[in-house]
């Protein structure tokens, strides 16, 4: 991609797309270009890191180290997206690394570069709040999979040492949502989406009087 063709892409982008003209070439000017390989890391969690990219080809993708020091990757950035560090708004470390999934170009600009350009736009301004929101919805979205499938473990465990069923075995359904719900630590209504999950994916017939256990071994599998 060259500069000419940077700049035709920065006018339809948010935040970029807000700059006068003449502060869009400037951003175009200061652009530096980067290329990483699959497995490079751009920035690493815990690390403050300040710079705004534009993603040209391939994918990036957030990755978080839990406590027990599993990686997950948390969601991927490809072609046209923008990142906008969190280090560059409260000068604190990153929530999490980020690395290139494929090989990926990205222009890049430094925070001190880039920071007093797009602050003299008000609109460039908001539109910078409307992609963290938008990041940050995401994420939402993400975290409460994790949870989901967290929930799916303890209550599969749950349901399996409460009636000890055999497969293919009907039991009377004596737990109501509450009571599941304070038994695997969640609310009613992430239990209700889990026992529907079951239910669907065929792992037990649920109704409002009784389960039947299909398949005990998916089941246990979820509880490890």
């Amino acid at each position: 991609m060259s500069k000419n063709e940077l700049k035709h892409c920065l006018e339809i982008a948010p935040v970029f797309s807000k700059l006068s003209a003449a502060d869009r070439d400037e951003v175009v000017r200061l652009a530096q270009r980067r290329q990483y390989d699959k497995g490079e890391h751009v920035c690493m969690q815990d690390t403050v890191w300040k710079d705004v990219l534009y993603v040209q080809s391939g994918r990036l993708g957030w990755s978080m180290l839990s406590p027990d020091g599993k990686r997950q990757v948390v969601f991927e950035m490809g072609p046209c997206d923008i990142v906008w560090p969190h280090s560059l708004f409260d000068g604190e470390p990153m929530p999490a690394s980020l690395e290139a999934l494929e090989t990926t170009v990205v222009y890049a600009w430094s925070g001190k570069t880039i920071v007093p350009i797009v602050s003299r736009h008000v609109e460039a301004v908001w539109d910078v709040t409307r992609v963290l929101v938008k990041a940050m919805r995401n994420v939402r979205e993400i975290v409460y999979g994790f949870a989901f499938h967290r929930v799916s473990g303890r209550l599969a465990r749950l349901l399996l040492h409460r009636y000890e069923p055999e497969n293919g075995q009907s039991v009377k359904r004596d737990l109501t949502l509450d009571e599941m719900a304070d038994g695997v630590g969640t609310t009613r209504e992430l239990i209700s989406r889990v026992l529907h999950r079951f239910d669907s994916e065929g792992l037990i017939d649920v109704s409002r009087t009784k389960f039947v256990f299909n398949d005990l071994a998916k089941l246990e599998n979820l509880t490890e």
